[in-house]
């Protein structure tokens, strides 16, 4: 079994701004895994073998691998429909096109509940980004519109060292009540006008609140996947953003091996 590291420093954000780190003891996500309820924690970790992959490589990415996480995704939500997003390749700064997309050392959650209304809205700024890809994939605001649900997933996968300088851990999303998230508006990111919600994480009201977890030494064939907004969890009440965050992996030996990831965002609808 792979032990967690711990304890580690989770950052969090108070609504005032103040950027507050907090000792966390990190969960054995592999140990736990096949208890995991993806519905309820919002993240799972599969094996997923890529062929002849080119991790940064943005053709390769953007093109082959797409069709492979569109295909993916299809088959793990069981979708209708699956608009992937172009991939985001982190790292060091020498291998990323702009600052926002080094690691995030912040504890958060990709969207809010305005991500709905902001998709399916085509005078919002974030129509720039969204148009393109719903053309690419032979769909239309109209389809957006008639979706029953809406569900983004993330895949995550570690591309570079093994054992690497920042990690990323991921928090059950049924430890982290409504009440502890922040909202915030992103307006430009990667050089691009969004203008979408997302959900900073609170300092946790006392230690080790937030149940998080961490999947250490994660292979190329492995994947995380996790839920970064659902339209039907949304409409029931319950928690449909998964916390996740990159920690300074205290191993000495990860010090000098550079993070490298890469996260590509589906877009799933349902018919029913």
């Amino acid at each position: 079994m792979l032990h967690p590291l711990a304890p580690v420093e989770i950052n969090y954000v108070s609504p005032d701004g103040t950027r507050e780190s907090h000792p966390t003891a990190l969960l054995d996500g592999r140990a736990v895994l096949s208890t995991l309820d993806f519905a309820a924690t919002g993240f799972t970790l599969q094996r997923n073998i890529v062929s002849n992959p080119a991790w940064t490589d943005s053709n390769w990415i953007n093109e082959t691998h797409r069709r492979d996480m569109r295909k993916l995704a299809m088959q793990f939500s069981h979708c209708d429909e699956a608009i992937v997003y172009p991939g985001i390749v982190r790292g060091p700064t020498s291998l990323v096109d702009h600052d926002d997309h080094l690691p995030i050392q912040v504890a958060h959650s990709d969207f809010t509940d305005d991500y709905r209304p902001m998709v399916l809205n085509p005078s919002r700024a974030y129509a720039k980004f969204l148009s393109p890809l719903l053309a690419e994939a032979g769909s239309s605001y109209t389809r957006l519109n008639a979706a029953k649900r809406i569900l983004v997933l993330q895949f995550w996968r570690n591309t570079g060292a093994i054992n690497s300088d920042l990690p990323l851990a991921i928090a059950d999303a049924s430890s982290v009540p409504y009440s502890a998230l922040h909202r915030e508006t992103v307006t430009q990111y990667g050089g691009d006008t969004l203008e979408f919600e997302t959900f900073l994480v609170k300092p946790p009201p006392s230690p080790n609140a937030y149940r998080w977890h961490h999947f250490a030494k994660m292979q190329h064939d492995e994947v995380l996947i996790f839920r970064t907004y659902d339209s039907q969890l949304e409409e029931a009440g319950q928690p449909y953003w998964t916390p996740h965050c990159a920690f300074v992996n205290p191993d000495p030996e990860a010090s000098a091996q550079a993070r490298q990831s890469l996260e590509m965002r589906v877009l799933c609808l349902f018919d029913r």
